[in-house]
Formats: C-alpha cells, sequence, structure tokens
C-alpha cells in the first residue's frame, strides 16, 4: 500500500462524537460480545436454539435498512486532535488492534501538538483485555535511561509496544502522520496559547489559530521512521534502553476495579486519595462533596508531599477501545511546554533530558466489579487532583462521559497552591469559589492552555467517547 491507501481522509464509514452512531449501529456485536459473555452453559444453549430464526432475520433487516456499516461490531478513539482520532479508528478499520490505533494516533499528536509531545517524549501505555480480564499491562518509557542514538524516544518506546503488541506493519502506523506533517494542518488555539506562555515563537515563528502550519523537514523524519525494516527497528530497542513493563496495580472505588501504574507513577498515591474519598460514602457530586474532595486531595498532597516527590510535565492521552475488547490508555507528554524548547535539524523539539523525579501523567482504565457487562472506562489524567475528580464525577456523580469530562477543574500546584480555570465553561459556583479563598487563599487563575482528558467508554456493548474541549480534539468511531 502507498502512504495515501493509509490516510483517513478517504475512509466514509467513521463518525465523530458530535455525528453519532445511528441507533442500532452495534446490534451484532450485542449478541456476540457483551451477551456471550453473560450467557453461558444450558442456559446459553436453550436460548440460542430458540432464537437463531429470530436473530438471523432481524440483522438482515437491519442490514438492508441501515447499510453495512451499521451491522459492524464498532471500536473509537478519543485524542486532543480530530485528525489524530480519525487516523486511530482509519487503523481499527483496517484490522488494526487497539494498540496499533494508539501509536498512529501518538505520532499524529507528535505532529499536531508539538507544545505538548513530541519524537522525543515520554509516556505510559496501559494495555487491557476484557474478555481475558487479567491485569493491565504498563509499559512505561519516562526515564531518561530510555534512549537511542539511533532514534528519539518517543518512537523507541512506540517500537517496543509495537514488538510485543502490534498486528498492522509499522510503516503502515508512521505515514499517515508524516502525510499530515507535509501537507499541513490547522493550528489550534492551544498551540497559539502555549507559544505565547512561554515565549516560544523562535520555534514556529507568530501562530494564529486557523493558519495552516506544515512541519516539511519533520514530515521527512517520519518518512525515514515508517520506511525502517521491523527487524532493524527492533533491533535498537536492547537490555540497556527498553521500556519498563509491570503489572497494573489495583483498588476499588464505589462499585469499580480502578486500575493505575506502579512504577515510576503516582497512581498508588491515587489509589489512597480515592480510598479517602470513598469513607464520605458520597451518593452524588455537589458544591459540599467537592469541597470534601478538595479538602481529602489537599491532606493526600501534603501527607506524600506529591510537589517535591512528582513533576508536572506536560499531558495529552489517548484513549482507545477496539472490536476484541482491547482497551488501551497512553499519556505522553515532555517536562514542560516545548520540552527543552531546542528545534532538532529533524524537525522535532528535544525533551529536558535532566529528570530528577518522576512525571505526574495517569494512564486509568476502569471496569464495573459487579457486573462483566457494566461500564467500562479508558481515560487519562496529569496528577492526583485531575484523576480525582474525574472519577468522582463519572462514577459517583453517574455523569455521562461528556459531562464528567468537561466539568470544572481545581489544581493543586507547588506549594499546595489553588488554580481553578478562569476560562473554561462550566464554572465552579461562587460559593465554593469563597470556601476556596476562606479556608486556604485566593485561588491562582491557571493560565491556558488547560491538560485535557480524553475518554472511551462502554456499557454492555453501547459505546461513547468525548475529547476534552480544553484539548481541542474530537472523538472519532464507526
Amino acid at each position: 500500500m502507498t502512504t495515501s491507501d493509509h490516510h483517513p481522509s478517504s475512509v466514509d464509514e467513521t463518525t465523530r462524537e458530535d455525528i453519532p452512531l445511528k441507533y442500532g449501529a452495534n446490534r451484532q456485536s450485542k449478541w456476540y460480545n457483551c451477551n456471550e459473555e453473560c450467557l453461558s452453559g444450558s442456559k446459553f444453549i436453550s436460548v440460542a436454539f430458540g432464537t437463531l430464526t429470530i436473530v438471523i432475520t432481524i440483522a438482515l433487516l437491519i442490514q438492508i435498512y441501515y447499510g453495512d456499516y451499521q451491522v459492524v461490531p464498532h471500536g473509537s478513539v478519543a485524542t486532543d486532535s480530530l485528525e489524530c482520532s480519525s487516523i486511530g479508528t482509519f487503523i481499527l478499520k483496517q484490522g488494526g488492534n487497539a494498540v496499533d490505533a494508539a501509536i498512529a494516533s501518538a505520532f499524529c499528536l507528535a505532529v499536531i501538538t508539538p507544545h505538548i509531545t513530541g519524537l522525543d517524549a515520554a509516556g505510559q501505555m496501559m494495555i487491557y483485555n476484557h474478555r481475558t480480564r487479567g491485569a493491565p499491562t504498563v509499559i512505561e518509557f519516562s526515564s531518561s535511561n530510555i534512549s537511542s542514538d539511533k532514534i528519539p524516544r518517543l518512537v523507541l518506546g512506540l517500537a517496543y509496544i509495537h514488538q510485543q503488541y502490534g498486528t498492522i506493519p509499522w510503516r503502515h502506523l508512521v505515514e499517515p502522520s508524516a502525510v499530515v506533517a507535509k501537507n499541513g494542518y490547522v493550528v489550534s488555539k492551544m498551540l497559539v496559547q502555549a507559544v505565547n506562555r512561554v515565549n516560544a515563537q523562535d520555534l514556529y515563528g507568530r501562530l494564529e489559530a486557523g493558519q495552516r502550519l506544515h512541519h516539511e523537514q519533520l514530515a521527512v523524519t517520519l518518512s525515514t521512521i515508517a520506511n525502517i525494516s521491523e527487524k532493524e527497528l527492533y533491533s535498537y530497542v536492547d537490555s540497556t534502553n527498553h521500556p519498563v513493563q509491570s503489572q497494573a496495580v489495583k483498588s476499588t472505588f464505589h462499585g469499580y476495579d480502578v486500575f493505575v501504574p506502579s512504577v515510576e507513577s503516582m497512581g498508588p498515591v491515587l489509589l489512597v486519595n480515592l480510598r479517602e474519598i470513598e469513607k464520605y460514602n458520597f451518593t452524588e457530586v455537589n458544591v459540599d462533596t467537592t469541597k470534601k474532595i478538595f479538602e481529602t486531595t489537599l491532606n493526600i498532597y501534603q501527607e506524600f508531599n506529591i510537589g517535591a516527590r512528582f513533576h508536572e510535565g506536560t499531558s495529552t492521552n489517548v484513549a482507545v477501545m477496539d472490536l476484541d475488547d482491547n482497551y488501551v490508555s497512553l499519556v505522553t507528554g515532555m517536562y514542560a511546554l516545548f520540552g527543552s524548547g531546542e528545534l532538532t535539524s529533524h524537525g522535532y523539539v528535544l525533551d529536558v533530558k535532566k529528570r530528577e523525579k518522576p512525571c505526574s501523567r495517569l494512564p486509568l482504565i476502569l471496569t464495573d466489579n459487579n457486573f462483566i457487562c457494566g461500564k467500562r472506562m479508558v481515560l487519562g489524567a496529569n496528577g492526583i487532583a485531575q484523576a480525582s475528580q474525574l472519577l468522582s464525577n463519572l462514577i459517583i456523580g453517574n455523569k455521562n462521559v461528556t459531562d464528567g469530562i468537561e466539568a470544572p477543574r481545581f489544581y493543586l500546584l507547588d506549594n499546595s497552591t489553588i488554580a481553578v480555570e478562569a476560562f473554561h465553561s462550566p464554572k465552579f459556583q461562587l460559593d465554593l469559589l469563597e470556601y476556596l479563598k476562606k479556608i486556604h487563599k485566593e485561588p491562582m487563575l491557571m493560565p491556558e492552555p488547560y491538560y485535557s482528558s480524553n475518554i472511551v467508554a462502554k456499557s454492555k456493548d453501547d459505546l461513547n467517547s468525548h475529547s476534552d474541549s480544553r484539548g481541542g480534539g474530537i472523538a472519532s468511531r464507526f
């Protein structure tokens, strides 16, 4: 296949989160996937023979009425860019799994969101299969020791992951992003905000939201990376520089299993905070419960000395669910906006190499621990405060994925400084802001761009996804 064969612009069977799937889109998958696990033994046999004719008839009628697309099982990818989400779902439609889709989307984000991530960025990926329900695998490539003279760190980490879990040829995962870099992309307001925030005009010039930006040298680099043979690519990953692979750790929170990384991660501290929040037995999220969540989280930050132990770098995440119930959460980022600020001759920004403490990025996977076919969620967060608020909104508040992600957030910065979002809607109610001011001090206004959290969720086989407006993306589904 040529590069153009692997660009999602040719695909007309995907949709986006603002154009919902039609009713009946996953009827076949409901019978095959989740209900297959819920029915077993003699009960399944007796029901199956009695309903086989009906099922076939209904499936044929749906196919006639809706078309082939409507009876194919579906998946979704949520990122900080519609183009990157679409590349991910395109890979799924080509037969790739969730890992393949996450790799392809990550390369795209390295082009379109250079203020947050890039080819030299760090990251963690959590991989889970809901059919086997084993402990998720976590692959960590954030350490400064994970490096190669031949290829940058993100590429090294993704190459290792592809060797272990990939199913689509490597070049097919990289080529779409080379095309994006060559043809250009529309500059987001978040990229402009980041440039202005750290005075990074020397990197790409003075940008305006809506203009088209081309990365010609990066396109050449990506094309070169795409055409490395897999044998040569894997040879760059050796015993001295390969990512750290481990099992996720688990705790329960309001009837859900919450999986987080343990290696070089604040994941275990998040689980402690969730257990403290659960002691209140909240049944909803409102002003009063948010006050308690804030108090608990602030205490945990102080007790575990979070500011001294972890560094809050940049963060973007890719959330994926595929047809085979593989779930992937990938978080990636750099030490600061635009990393070291040094643009290489190969077209990508170098990250800061000296890392005295791990970053606060967290991939997250949640599953209902009472029902196999209950809600399952894949998302990412940057820090305990963000993760605790997200999970409280989605689980205790039982909010849908859009409302749960878009809800207002407080931030805990160094020295326990509180910050709130002045330019995101909805906002916190005034009495909560007055409370924060009274018990602590005047909250500072968090500067833009805000770090996003993107999510894909399933309940039974009904799939929903949402890309956080803070990151400017749109989720893609098919």
